[in-house]
């Protein structure tokens, strides 16, 4: 409630609370940046959440399929999402440097030539921030999913071998549609997180270069503790909360439709 208040008046974080209505929402929503911030948050976190799932579906199957090394890989994929975010982060983010980075090094070791400074540019510093969100979120993904598979009865399975089904037709066939709830809500929950992720955006890029990677918390982060503009920040949390209303609503009614 004090959020609402806030977000109705002109605080910058000393002194009367003063109301100014409406205004501070008419500014935000006819700001471009606001827009943009918008977008990129929902691409960032639509990629990474498809990316995560679909990365930990075909670990979980595989692990359930009795891989070698199965057990070790049940904790091995779980340990990146215990790690702290800004360690992970400022992990990464030194990894990526273009200089002495661990991934130009590797990269190097395998024949690729030059500098790499994806972090750098504005057109591709998104990416590798994508790709760390994957790395650390798939190991709960995987938990889940894998729980989801093994919940399969295996005389299915049994009965697909004898019709002469491989492996890769029992995935689709069977593994996919029988845990559909499973990554439907999946999917929408790693959405949440990601679209409300700061930590890893904040402690690679502080959504540099530029505005490139100026996600929606990152962009309220600013507004309120930078700028000290309490009001305009609010008021952009408040319209966070509200899109993100709607997308866990759309993600129960499909999450209902897939049971």
């Amino acid at each position: 409630m004090q959020a609402v208040v806030v977000s109705l008046s002109d605080w910058r974080g000393i002194g009367d609370v003063r109301i100014i209505g409406l205004d501070n929402y008419v500014a935000v929503l006819g700001d471009a940046e606001t827009w943009s911030s918008l977008s990129l948050t929902f691409g960032y976190a639509l990629v990474s959440s498809v990316g995560t799932v679909a990365v930990a579906t075909l670990l979980a199957a595989s692990v359930s399929a009795g891989v070698p090394g199965s057990s070790f890989y049940r904790v091995i994929w779980f340990l990146p999402g215990i790690a702290p975010g800004a360690a992970v982060g400022i992990f990464w983010a030194t990894a990526f440097q273009p200089d002495f980075g661990a991934v130009n090094v590797v990269g190097k070791l395998f024949g690729a030539s030059g500098r790499s400074a994806l972090l750098a540019a504005s057109q591709t510093a998104i990416i590798p921030i994508v790709l760390v969100t994957v790395w650390a979120s798939v190991g709960f993904a995987f938990l889940l999913l894998l729980g989801g598979i093994e919940q399969i009865p295996p005389t299915i399975y049994e009965a697909a071998r004898v019709d002469g089904a491989t492996g890769v037709r029992q995935f689709f066939l069977i593994t996919l549609p029988l845990t559909r709830p499973v990554i439907v809500t999946t999917t929408f929950l790693n959405f949440i997180w990601s679209f409300n992720g700061f930590t890893t955006v904040w402690s690679m890029t502080r959504g540099g270069p530029g505005n490139a990677t100026l996600t929606f918390p990152v962009a309220v982060y600013k507004e309120a503790f930078q700028f000290a503009d309490y009001g305009p920040a609010s008021a952009l949390a408040l319209i966070g909360g509200v899109a993100l209303l709607i997308v866990g609503f759309v993600g129960l009614r499909f999450s209902r439709s897939s049971q």
